[in-house]
């Protein structure tokens, strides 16, 4: 039962993160989602990073959008390389608590001499 008038906060953070939906949860394997039919414009609700139903982000069309343009620009315009010889698998994927969430480490783009 839920009280007249209660205010309802969904957590997502722990949604995206739950172990019986996603298997190894806290690691970063965007290849997860090649082979899954779960789409994230608020039908399924393992995975809502712009919410759901009525309240759903007005700015999901255009970040959909704007993804491509952006993706394609930093892979265009940068030199991606870790520190110090690190292996992507060393490199530290920590969070830190904030206003949004960032890297404890972050990371660096050095742009391309042209």
């Amino acid at each position: 039962m839920v009280p007249k008038n209660a205010q309802i906060l969904c957590n997502l953070w722990a949604m995206g993160r739950d172990p019986k939906v996603w298997s190894h949860p806290d690691t970063f394997m965007p290849e997860r989602f090649l082979e899954v039919n779960v789409d994230y414009r608020g039908q399924y609700f393992e995975l809502i990073p712009f919410g759901a139903g009525r309240r759903m982000c007005p700015g999901l069309n255009t970040a959909h959008r704007m993804l491509h343009i952006m993706l394609g620009s930093l892979i265009q315009k940068f030199d991606w390389k870790l520190e110090g010889n690190k292996k992507a698998q060393d490199m530290d994927m920590g969070e830190k608590f904030g206003i949004t969430l960032q890297r404890s480490a972050p990371l660096k783009a050095i742009p391309l001499k042209l």
